[in-house]
């Protein structure tokens, strides 16, 4: 007697604690939570985010913490190394490193100089005349031309054979935030960006950073004459270092946000990568750089610009979907957790545990999944 009452009181508990207190929660084939009855007749799936368990990850040159079921692809070498971690399921949930971007030409006079030296024979010049032009030399500048960037480093560096970068096209900035980069003081333009973009018919919004540093400039013949001498012109180029980005699908990123941060956070280079970084390169800036030491220091900056950022573009973005989604929000008053439910919850729900957002700072918050009352 005594045991079947300590098991009818554990059931009661499993009851009353609803999605995972009592064992791991189904999922679903998008990643969702499977539903789950809770007390008053309520239904609740986790959010994806929610649901997202995590693994380790390791290979000869990094490990980290990748969520269960993400694809890892890497490419590059040395210095040019990148890493893109993504769901399969939906891409635009992705981290992305690149350790440097090269060949970042200073004007299109430049460039056109050197495609001329190339089409008069001069070999030298091949590598410089398909080189992508940074005509905005920062952050935001470098963004708006990455998909220039990653056609020239696939044409021309063998070692991104069969890896994809992803895309930022109509790259748009919606915040700003001081860099943390140890770089910042001779990088143009540094800075942490919040902004929205498209890959295909696919909007996006993420984080991103990146240096932008001036490899210097020097002069070179675009093969005209004026006044009986040949005509100069800059043919310098700019790199871009510490390249790391942080994104989801439009609209979602706040509940994607703190689940990518602390995951890409967890980067590590082996001592093998980095020993072997350093020793290949021949430049002041990459032998005086602290691969790991720069990553964190990018990592916490966009963390902490994440937390102090202003919230009125989420709280007005958010309801916007809502309404275009056909949603309405309710929070549990007992947890504080946040859910959506379709429209029309709070007019049929007859408990009291559940009750309609009143504090626009909650549309600024992750939600922790979708609710709707069941008979």
């Amino acid at each position: 007697m005594k045991k079947q009452r300590l098991i009818s009181l554990f059931l009661s508990i499993c009851l009353l604690l609803g999605l995972t207190a009592c064992g791991s929660a189904e999922t679903t084939d998008d990643g969702s939570a499977a539903p789950v009855t809770a007390p008053e007749n309520i239904q609740i799936t986790a959010s994806a985010a929610r649901a997202v368990e995590t693994e380790p990850y390791e290979c000869a040159d990094f490990s980290m913490t990748i969520p269960k079921g993400w694809t890892v692809t890497s490419g590059g070498a040395n210095i040019y190394h990148s890493i893109r971690v993504y769901d399969p399921n939906q891409p635009l949930r992705q981290m992305f490193v690149l350790l440097k971007a090269d060949l970042l030409l200073h004007s299109q006079a430049g460039k056109a100089a050197w495609e001329k030296n190339y089409s008069m024979g001069n070999t030298q010049a091949a590598l410089f005349a398909q080189a992508a032009v940074l005509e905005n030399p920062s952050t935001e500048g470098f963004y708006q031309m990455f998909s220039q960037y990653t056609d020239f480093a696939t044409q021309v560096e063998s070692s991104y054979a069969g890896y994809t970068f992803p895309t930022f096209d109509g790259f748009t900035v919606t915040d700003r935030f001081p860099s943390t980069s140890s770089l910042k003081d001779s990088a143009l333009g540094d800075e942490l960006l919040r902004a929205d973009f498209t890959d295909g018919s696919s909007a996006g919004e993420g984080m991103f950073a990146a240096s932008v540093v001036d490899f210097g400039s020097f002069t070179i013949t675009d093969g005209t004459v004026s006044g009986y001498q040949l005509q100069t012109v800059d043919g310098g180029y700019y790199m871009a270092y510490n390249v790391i980005v942080v994104t989801a699908e439009k609209d979602a990123f706040v509940d994607w946000e703190g689940v990518l941060s602390d995951c890409l956070k967890t980067l590590t280079y082996s001592d093998s990568f980095i020993s072997a970084t350093n020793q290949s390169s021949n430049e002041a800036v990459a032998q005086a750089m602290q691969i790991s030491q720069n990553f964190n220091q990018t990592m916490d900056g966009i963390m902490s610009s994440w937390e102090s950022r202003s919230k009125s573009q989420d709280i007005m973005s958010q309801k916007q979907s809502d309404a275009t989604l056909g949603y309405e929000r309710v929070y549990d008053t007992e947890t504080g957790e946040i859910y959506k439910a379709t429209n029309g919850f709070t007019d049929v729900y007859d408990g009291t545990r559940y009750q309609p957002v009143t504090d626009d700072n909650m549309y600024a918050e992750p939600i922790s999944g979708y609710i709707e009352q069941v008979n």
